[in-house]
């Protein structure tokens, strides 16, 4: 009998870390991006949008959480906390925005608000 043997590897994805004022030089970029939630929009859909230092239309990103993953974020309370977002770096309208799905995309920063 032959024995057949698989190896599994976990690799751990690093992210480049930007802060808002650099995040605009790296769009395409799968990043994390962190920054103080200014400002949350909560559309008529039912989409999510965190401004990130700064109030709309003066962020200086945006994060987006669309009608479909907003129960991985309920329990979650945004407003002047101090997050970290990764994901893929998109510019929508001249600002940079980072959409997420997961929760495994955000971590809040202790100790800061």
């Amino acid at each position: 009998m032959k024995k057949i043997i698989f190896i599994f590897l976990s690799f751990a994805v690093a992210f480049a870390a930007y802060s808002t004022t650099e995040v605009k030089k790296h769009i395409g970029e799968n990043a994390e991006v962190c920054g103080k939630v200014s400002g949350i929009y909560h559309h008529r859909n039912g989409h999510i949008f965190l401004d990130l230092d700064g109030r709309y239309p003066h962020q200086k990103m945006t994060v987006v959480i669309w009608k479909e993953y907003v129960g991985n974020f309920e329990s979650i309370h945004f407003k002047n906390r101090h997050i970290c977002v990764q994901g893929r770096i998109r510019l929508y309208k001249g600002k940079p925005e980072i959409f997420l799905k997961s929760r495994s995309q955000l971590t809040m920063q202790r100790g800061r608000r």
